[in-house]
């Protein structure tokens, strides 16, 4: 079975490399609008222990756009 698709748009992209990720799918949230997919994240150092469901090296952010800055 594929995902089931409905009216609800419950994608975002990632960053760093523009995938479409899913609600469920890996990911590292840098800020409330900002995602890295799990590939771009460990590419970035990011450490995801499965057992802790929970990064326990988060992955380096730096360049990412910030909301709470103003200008890059």
């Amino acid at each position: 079975m594929g995902r089931q698709m409905d009216d609800r748009d419950d994608s975002s992209t990632c960053t760093d490399c523009g995938a479409t990720m899913f609600e469920g799918d890996q990911s590292f949230a840098s800020s409330a609008d900002t995602y890295l997919c799990f590939a771009c994240a460990e590419r970035r150092g990011g450490v995801y222990d499965g057992a802790r469901d929970r990064w326990t090296v988060p992955p380096d952010v730096t360049g990412l756009p910030d909301e709470r800055r103003p200008h890059p």
